[in-house]
Parts: C-alpha cells; sequence; structure tokens
C-alpha cells in the first residue's frame, strides 16, 4: 500500500521526489494510511496522523488529516467522502476530541466545510509580519547549521514550547521530518547555543517572491531571536524578515490557517467546563452525517453538562463548534510539511 500511495501521490501532487522520501520515511505509518480500492488498486487515500493537542493548556488526543487524494478517473465517485468519514469514525472510537487539517487551497477550504466531508471550519489563523531586531544580539550566542541535528534539539523544541495554551504539539519524528524538508528545500535549520546549551531553534526559507520567511522559530530569550534575524539577513541576503505568527481570526491581516472540527462535543464540551465551571452556554450541534451522536442540544449550566430536548438559538456544525473556541485564540501550529 505503501508504494501505491506513493504512485497516487505523484500523479495528484507537486512535490520533489526528496519531499517524498522524507514524508513517507519519517511520516508514513501503515497502520495511519486510509485506502480506497474499488478496483484493486488504491485509488484514492490519506494519512490520519495521531496528535497531541493543547486547548485551554489541557491535553486533548487530535487526528490530523493530510494527503488527501483521488485518482483523475475516480474523482466525482465520493471516495474522499468515504475516507473522511472512515478517518472521523476512528478517531472516535480512539478517544479524540478534535480533528484537523490544512487545505491547499481555498476550493479546497469550501470542499471541507462540507458536510459530507467532515463539515470542518477554519478555526486558527496567522499574521505575516516583519521580524526586527529589539536591541542588541548576544555575542556569546553562536548561530550554526549544523550537519546533524541531536536529541537536544527535540527536548528543548518540547520543553520551551509546552508554555503554550493552544498548540498541536509535533512528536519527535515529525519535529525531524519538518527539519529535513526545510533542509532538502534549501532553507535554513539554525541552531543557537550558548556555552554548548541550545537556546534557540529556527527554520527558515527564502520563498519564490524572494522574501525569508521563518517557518518556526523558539528561543529562549529575545537576544537570540535578533541573533536568528541578523543571520537570516546575511545568508539570505534579504534587507527584511518575515515570520507567519498565529492570531486570534478577529484581527486585522489576518490570513485563514488550519480547519477543525469536533469529533467528541461531550468530550470537547466537558474540557471546557473545567477550565471555566461558571461559563454557560446553550447551543446545538447539527450537521454531523460522520458522527451523528454528536447532533443534539447541550446545555453548560453551573459546572454541568446537560443533554436537552430544548432547541437553542445558536445551532452549528462540528467544525463551527472548534472555531467557536479555537478561533479567538492564537493557535501555534507548525512543522506540519504543508509548507
Amino acid at each position: 500500500m505503501k508504494e501505491q500511495t506513493r504512485e497516487l501521490w505523484r500523479s495528484c501532487f507537486h512535490e520533489s521526489e526528496d519531499f517524498m522520501d522524507i514524508y513517507f520515511e519519517e511520516k508514513y505509518r501503515d497502520e495511519c494510511n486510509l485506502t480506497a480500492s474499488p478496483d484493486g488498486s488504491v485509488a484514492a487515500a490519506l494519512q490520519l496522523f495521531p496528535y497531541r493537542m493543547s486547548v485551554y493548556g489541557l491535553p486533548h488526543r487530535a487526528g490530523y488529516i493530510s494527503g488527501l487524494a483521488t485518482a483523475e478517473a475516480y474523482r466525482k465517485k465520493g471516495l474522499a467522502a468515504q475516507l473522511l468519514r472512515v478517518a472521523h469514525r476512528r478517531l472516535f472510537q480512539e478517544g479524540a476530541t478534535l480533528s484537523l487539517l490544512i487545505p491547499g487551497s481555498e476550493e479546497l477550504r469550501h470542499f471541507y466545510e462540507e458536510q459530507r466531508h467532515g463539515a470542518y471550519w477554519t478555526a486558527t489563523y496567522r499574521s505575516e509580519i516583519e521580524l526586527e531586531m529589539d536591541g542588541p544580539t548576544d555575542l556569546s550566542v553562536t548561530i550554526t547549521q549544523p550537519d546533524y541535528w541531536g536529541d537536544d534539539l527535540y527536548v528543548f523544541y518540547k520543553h520551551h514550547s509546552s508554555r503554550h495554551g493552544f498548540m498541536v504539539h509535533p512528536a519527535e519524528h515529525d519535529f525531524y521530518a519538518a527539519l529535513a524538508v526545510c533542509d532538502v528545500e534549501g532553507g535554513a535549520v539554525l541552531v543557537a547555543r550558548k556555552k554548548r546549551k541550545v537556546v534557540g531553534i529556527c527554520l527558515a526559507a527564502k520563498e519564490a517572491d524572494g522574501r525569508c520567511i521563518v517557518r518556526s522559530m523558539l528561543v529562549n530569550h529575545l537576544h537570540v531571536k535578533n541573533a536568528f534575524v541578523d543571520y537570516l539577513s546575511q545568508h539570505f541576503q534579504v534587507e527584511k524578515v518575515y515570520g507567519r505568527i498565529p492570531v486570534a481570526g478577529s484581527g486585522k491581516n489576518v490570513q485563514p490557517y488550519a480547519m477543525a472540527r469536533v469529533i467528541n462535543v461531550e468530550r470537547f464540551l466537558r474540557s471546557i467546563l473545567a477550565v471555566y465551571p461558571d461559563f454557560q452556554l446553550h447551543i446545538g450541534v447539527d450537521g454531523d452525517l460522520d458522527i451523528p451522536e454528536n447532533n443534539g442540544y447541550y446545555r453548560l449550566d453551573k459546572g454541568r453538562l446537560e443533554i436537552t430536548d430544548e432547541v437553542p438559538d445558536s445551532i452549528v456544525t462540528p467544525g463551527g463548534l472548534a472555531a467557536m473556541f479555537l478561533a479567538s485564540h492564537p493557535t501555534t501550529m507548525e512543522m506540519m510539511l504543508d509548507e
């Protein structure tokens, strides 16, 4: 199935062989690959990757839909909807709370909004900003592009990213796959050290329009950020360095990014009450064709969740429910191999 799925990718996506080598060796798992083979060979496939996600600081199991592809001869036959349904049911049975994906275009964003494709909704946003040097750099910090990425890089990343209240957390193999992709695509994988100790990690690349874009940057001090910006300016010979940072969806000049849907409404709403026991809400969920168990009317009051017959004023899809809570918070979601 692995080779057939890779061959399907070749016919559907414009990815380099180097990228696919990394994806299918570092990310791909047979148990995560869902396929449809109406005539014996793989006609459609997607990868359903498990992730840990923080929402209001609480951990949740989440699924990430990646690489949904259908061979041209089998399109518009419902195979994508079939695979998405299988993915959503699996997540529900395995105890996941949310499912996420990153559409490759606005057309695909509308595709995933459809109820038969999961009723997803845009739930995370980013904003592109210029990364400026705020003060001096620390001359005791050294920036390198190492040929070998040691275990201490992920240890640093995991420790310092744990402070985010809203984040999709990459596992160790996700982290190193992202480093490898950035490297083979001509980007810069930078490590900052102070007295041999890791104090910062940065992934950046020069895009087709000539701008330097930081894909990920994590530092333990502002001086380290300044050192990264200074290094990138010289390395890529640019005057400005830009970054795409997570922001709330209500801000100005925001860019829609990942889409999400709730997999288990009761579990999701109970997690909200665990953080905000005084939170009050009367809401309905409808349009969940894949997990009809979610459809119903819910009341949150006095720290309790009640399933009620009383029709609320507001009824949303499972994607709309996810966006209601996630979109108002900057949600860190990086190293997903989408750029």
